[in-house]
């Protein structure tokens, strides 16, 4: 099984296949940390709204998360530390699936937006569903492809690797 199993992961398709996941992820990443780097105060009251973490930190993450966001989205759009970008986002996507799922599923239903794309107090009467969960689930398991296979052949990575076996050549 190992023989047919390596054969899969060698595949060359996994450049071409992974190449429009990983730019679309990254735009995906790069579009919801906009407007949270333009209104922090409104991503705060956002992340207030899921009532899991304590105020105390609440800033921090409003901080901190759309710059995350930002670099591991252009990083990805770029295919530079493309397995890295990759994880970072996944990481960030299993804590979003995390707190989607404890709200819609333990929960209940909530009457507010997630606060992905714009403010979840924005979204009011929007109601976060299941639906927004299983957008994430795609997302990670794009996220998971372009981690395991993609990487970055066709991105600053692969530039990066035939520069090296040039000047090693040398």
């Amino acid at each position: 099984m190992s023989g047919v199993w390596r054969r899969f992961a060698d595949s060359p398709i996994h450049a071409l296949v992974g190449v429009p996941i990983r730019v679309t992820l990254g735009i995906v990443f790069v579009y919801a940390s906009l407007y949270k780097l333009a209104e922090p105060r409104e991503f705060a009251v956002s992340i207030a709204l899921y009532d899991m973490m304590p105020l105390s930190v609440v800033n921090l993450m409003a901080i901190t998360l759309p710059a995350v966001e930002l670099v591991a989205g252009v990083m990805l759009v770029l295919g530079f530390w493309t397995r890295a970008s990759a994880s970072v986002i996944n990481a960030m996507l299993l804590m979003f699936i995390a707190a989607i799922g404890y709200v819609v599923l333990v929960r209940g239903k909530a009457e507010f937006g997630c606060g992905c794309f714009s403010p979840a107090a924005a979204e009011a009467g929007k109601e976060l569903a299941t639906d927004t969960l299983w957008r994430d689930v795609g997302y990670l398991a794009g996220g998971v492809y372009v981690m395991f296979f993609d990487g970055g052949a066709l991105g600053l990575d692969g530039l990066r690797r035939r520069w090296r076996r040039r000047t090693d050549a040398a």
